[in-house]
């Protein structure tokens, strides 16, 4: 079975996710200040459109900006 990718800003509500990889330095910098690093299993608690979406990583809700969420990578887990 093929796992498909898309990016965090893609995710819907309620979707597991695992980090697969992040886009450029900079984002990957500013995701792991988050804890959102590559393998970082994250649950989309609510994607507000054209705001940002808002996970839970280990009981703790991140809200991550639009722009950030379309540089990282996720599959489903």
């Amino acid at each position: 079975m093929a796992t498909e990718t898309l990016t965090l800003s893609d995710a819907k509500q309620g979707q597991k996710l695992m980090v697969v990889k992040t886009i450029g330095d900079e984002i990957t910098m500013q995701a792991l200040r988050f804890g959102i690093g590559e393998g970082a299993e994250l649950t989309v608690e609510k994607s507000i459109k054209g705001g940002p979406v808002i996970v839970v990583r280990n009981h703790l809700e991140i809200a991550i900006g639009r722009a950030l969420a379309e540089a990282i990578e996720v599959k489903y887990v």
